[in-house]
C-alpha cells in the first residue's frame, strides 16, 4: 500500500515551503489529510493537483472560483448518481456505464465526448490509488459540456483492474465534474479523507444498496474537518 508522506517530504516533492504547502492544505487547496494531528499526503494525490495545476482550461472550465459556489455532498452527490452494483469488467467498460448514467440524468450534454476525454485522462496516468479506489476526471474541465456540477459513483465488489500503483483491483469509482481547478482540489481532498478510513472504505463495498452507499457517504461528510467542509 502506498505510503503517506509527511509535509517536510510533500513540500520538497511541490518544492514548496513546508508552511505555504500546510496553509493550502488547511484551506483544502492542495489533498491531504490530517493524522493524529500532523499532515499526511498521498503521492499519487500530489501528482494529481500537479497535473490539474498543468492543465488548461477549455471553454468556460477556467471561471474564476468566484463564480462557482460550492455545495454539500447531499447536492454534489445523490443516490441516483450511484452505481452499486457495477457490471464493467474493465476500464473502458467502467467509463462508458458512469458517463451513459449521468448522461441519462441529465447532468451531461455530450456522452461521446465526456467518455473520451476521462479515457484520455485515464492512458496518461490512471486515477487509481493503492486503497482500490479511483478518482476519475477529465483531464481538461469544459464546463459547458455539463450543465451542473457532480460527483458520480461506482461499486464494484469484484473489483476491476484500474492502474492502481499496487496492481491491486479498484472497487469505488468516483468521477469529478467541477467547475474549476479549486473546487475540483477541494472535492479530491474531501473524498480522499472519506475513504482514507479503511473501516469506512470496507462499508461502502459491502453495502447493500445505493441508498446505504449514499448513507455512508452522508455520515461521513458530516465528520469532515473544518478546513474540509463546504462553505458555501
Amino acid at each position: 500500500m502506498e505510503a503517506y508522506l509527511t509535509a517536510k517530504e510533500a513540500a520538497d516533492y511541490l518544492k514548496l515551503a513546508e508552511r505555504t504547502l500546510v496553509r493550502l492544505a488547511h484551506e483544502g487547496k492542495i489533498p491531504g489529510v490530517k493524522i493524529g494531528g500532523q499532515w499526511r499526503f498521498r503521492r499519487a494525490l500530489l501528482d494529481e493537483y500537479l497535473d490539474t495545476l498543468a492543465s488548461e482550461s477549455v471553454g468556460t472550465g477556467g471561471a474564476a472560483p468566484s463564480q462557482v459556489t460550492d455545495a454539500p455532498l447531499d447536492e454534489i452527490i445523490t443516490v441516483k448518481q450511484i452505481i452499486p452494483d457495477l457490471p464493467a469488467t474493465d476500464r473502458n467498460g467502467v467509463i462508458h456505464a458512469m458517463v451513459e448514467r449521468v448522461t441519462k440524468l441529465g447532468l451531461v450534454k455530450d456522452q461521446a465526448w465526456f467518455e473520451a476525454a476521462l479515457a484520455a485522462r485515464e492512458r496518461l496516468v490512471p486515477t487509481a490509488v493503492p486503497e482500490g479506489v479511483a478518482f476519475l476526471h477529465a483531464r481538461r474541465r469544459a464546463a459547458d459540456k455539463f450543465p451542473t456540477q457532480f460527483v458520480a459513483m461506482a461499486r464494484s465488489k469484484a473489483g476491476v483492474a484500474f492502474g492502481s500503483p499496487d496492481m491491486g483491483p479498484t472497487h469505488i469509482f468516483f468521477l469529478l465534474a467541477l467547475r474549476n481547478d479549486a473546487l475540483h482540489l477541494r472535492w479530491l481532498s474531501r473524498l480522499a479523507w472519506i475513504v482514507r478510513s479503511p473501516g469506512r472504505l470496507s462499508r461502502m463495498i459491502d453495502a447493500g444498496s445505493a441508498e446505504e452507499i449514499h448513507g455512508i457517504l452522508l455520515e461521513a461528510a458530516a465528520a469532515l474537518p473544518a478546513s474540509l467542509r463546504p462553505h458555501g
